[in-house]
Order: structure tokens, then C-alpha cells, then sequence
């Protein structure tokens, strides 16, 4: 079989990494696969004879869209493309390309579907067009499957995020007094409300220190508003790094304070890391789908301050709390292997295709 993705930067985000564990996998199955992209800088790794091109670009925006129609027709028509997979909610060119051609086509929402498309006329249009237009549909999450239709839901299933592999091993000692988050930096991730609840922490539990490792368009703005509220010194935000993992091993906790996700990457990671974690229980349901509350993590209400900043309070006064949730939490590194993840698409896609 003869696949191609199409992701729109090799080296970001987490369903351009799921795209590349996912295609490493299907190559191992004896399949021939591609990657398109709109931006390749390298930073995800691709398994050697995987071909990673990257489509045309152009000021013009029309000019543009229309040279990468045509590039993507051409490639997929040489290549005898028979399976294209897009974790996103689809091109115009990937849908008329399957409407087209004898070709198999595997969407996949991946965030909030509430989120991504209420009041949001052309995104929704687009996602009931292509949803209703391709052979299959990939949710992280029940919830977000539930948004949508009988027509989209009889075609779709809920497969989640696989955790990253080559993680550190757990930590095994004293943690420091450190809070961290690393993520992408917008307002999705709501970061405001941590710094609120760290500031109200550090009232009651002064010496910990809120480090949030990111990059994103509210850097500035986010570094400000820490020195506004007085935190200059208790709080930073840095840069992220490719060494993360390593980074906050050993930190007190892991916080994530998001309005809303699938899935997020960096809460798996962080609990296979055997971080205390705590999430707010935001849609679309990903974190409540990972965390049972007081088992293996703590998951707190959306935008409310004070429940963020008693759970932390909590693991800061009971360290066997902490410890208790940590290990509970490696566990997630067996329930959401790429191995077993992969397999699970695997499964899906021969479906689709019709291999037995």
C-alpha cells in the first residue's frame, strides 16, 4: 500500500508528531509511505526512506493554494497513492482529490470541536464537508465524536494520542520545589489562571518556583502579566527545549491549566514521567479520559482559581499524595504505548482499505 500524509510543519505540534510515529509504524509494515508538508525543519525524526517533501509556497494566497493543488495532485498521481491521512480536518484539495480518484482518505479532529467551530461559519463548513467526504473520521475523544453528526459518527472512532518514546525514566528521590508546564503559549493553554493560582500559593507555601517552557505568540504578554502580579524572581517563562523531560523530571508537579484539548501531549509525557500531575477537566474530555481523579492524577474545575491552587496546596502539604499519583501515573506509558497506539490505527486502516 502506497500512503502519503499531509501535515503542515514536520517539526511541530502534536499531530505532525503523531503523523511521523504513525508513519514510521506503517513502514515497518512492509507500506510505502510519504510525508507532504507546507514547512519541513526537521525537528520531528523521520525513519530513514520515508520521503518528506515539501509543497509550494507563494505571497499570494491564491497563487498559492493553487499551486499546492496542483503539486498535490501531481505527487499523488505518480506516486499511485492509495491511502492519503490528514490529522487535521481536511484540505479542499484532499477531498476533491478522493472524489476523484479511486483513493482512500482518514481525517481526524484533534482538538475541541466546540472550540474550533461555534461562531467559527467557514472552519464548521469545512469540517462537515470534508468530514462528510472521506472514508473515515479519527477522534482523540468521545466527546469530541459526539459533536457531530450520525452521518459523521457511523464512519468515525476514538483512537488516542500515543505517549512519545525515548522518555527518561521516572525520578526516584527528593523533587524540587518547582511547578512546571511546558506547552504551546496561547491563550487556549490559559497560562493567566496558573500564574493567578501560583501567586495565591505562594502566600501560603512561599519558596516554590512556576516554570512554564514554551514558545507561541503570547510570550511577551505572559511575561509581563508575571511581572505585573509581583511574581518577577518566583516565576518565568522559558524557552522550550529539546532536552524538556529531562528538564522537569524531578519538579514537584506538573500543571496544565488549558481551556480546552484533546488530548495534550505534554500531560501524557508528563505523567509517564511520574510527575504529580494536575489538569484541569476542560473539554474535550481528554484529561478526564487519562486521570482518574485521585488515583492518578488530580483534575480540577475550568478558569477557577482557588481549586487549582488548593490542588496544589494538597500535593505541597502531603508528599505521599504526590508520590502515590506519580506512580499511579507511569502506568499510562504501557495504556498509551506507540506500540499499542499504532497498532490500533493499523487495525483501523486495513479496514478502511479492505486488507484482511
Amino acid at each position: 500500500m502506497r500512503i502519503v500524509f499531509i501535515v503542515t510543519k514536520v517539526g511541530r505540534g502534536g499531530a505532525q508528531r503523531v503523523s511521523t510515529v504513525l508513519a514510521g509504524y506503517l513502514q515497518d509494515q512492509g507500506h510505502e509511505v510519504h510525508i507532504l508538508c507546507y514547512e519541513a525543519n526537521g525537528s520531528y525524526p523521520v525513519k530513514d526512506g520515508i520521503s518528506v517533501t515539501q509543497l509550494p509556497n507563494s505571497k499570494n494566497v491564491l497563487a498559492k493554494h493553487i499551486k499546492r493543488t496542483k503539486a498535490f495532485f501531481a505527487f499523488c498521481r505518480e506516486k499511485k497513492i492509495d491511502l492519503i491521512i490528514s490529522l487535521f480536518r481536511g484540505y479542499d484539495y484532499t477531498w476533491l482529490y478522493r472524489t476523484l480518484f479511486p483513493v482512500k482518505l482518514i481525517l481526524s479532529q484533534r482538538n475541541d470541536p466546540k472550540a474550533e467551530y461555534d461562531g467559527h461559519l467557514i472552519p464548521w463548513l469545512e469540517s462537515q464537508l470534508y468530514f462528510r467526504g472521506t472514508d473515515h473520521v479519527v477522534f482523540q475523544t468521545s466527546e469530541e465524536m459526539e459533536y457531530f453528526g450520525l452521518r459523521i459518527r457511523n464512519k468515525s472512532e476514538v483512537i488516542a494520542n500515543p505517549i512519545m518514546e525515548g522518555l527518561p525514566e521516572p525520578w526516584e528521590g527528593p523533587r524540587r520545589k518547582e511547578i512546571v508546564n511546558f506547552c504551546r503559549l496561547s491563550p487556549q493553554k490559559n497560562l493567566k489562571l496558573l500564574i493567578d493560582a501560583f501567586r495565591e500559593l505562594s502566600l501560603e507555601a512561599p519558596g516554590y518556583r512556576l516554570k512554564i517552557y514554551g514558545n507561541g505568540a503570547q510570550r511577551e504578554e505572559l511575561k509581563k502579566y508575571i511581572e505585573d502580579q509581583g511574581l518577577d524572581g518566583q516565576a518565568e517563562i522559558l524557552p522550550f527545549s529539546p532536552s524538556i523531560h529531562q528538564e522537569i523530571r524531578e519538579a514537584a508537579m506538573f500543571v496544565s491549566s488549558s481551556d480546552f484539548e484533546g488530548i495534550s501531549n505534554s500531560m501524557l509525557e508528563a505523567m509517564a514521567l511520574g510527575l504529580p500531575c494536575i489538569c484541569t477537566d476542560c473539554p474535550a474530555g481528554g484529561a478526564r479520559m487519562v486521570i482518574r481523579n485521585g488515583e492518578n492524577g488530580i483534575l480540577t474545575p475550568v478558569g477557577q482559581v482557588e481549586p487549582l491552587k488548593e490542588a496544589m496546596l494538597s500535593l505541597i502539604k502531603n508528599p505521599a499524595l504526590g508520590e502515590r499519583l506519580g506512580k499511579e501515573a507511569v502506568k499510562v506509558r504501557e495504556t498509551y504505548s506507540a506500540e499499542r497506539i499504532c497498532r490500533q490505527w493499523y487495525e483501523m486502516i486495513q479496514k478502511v482499505v479492505g486488507i484482511k
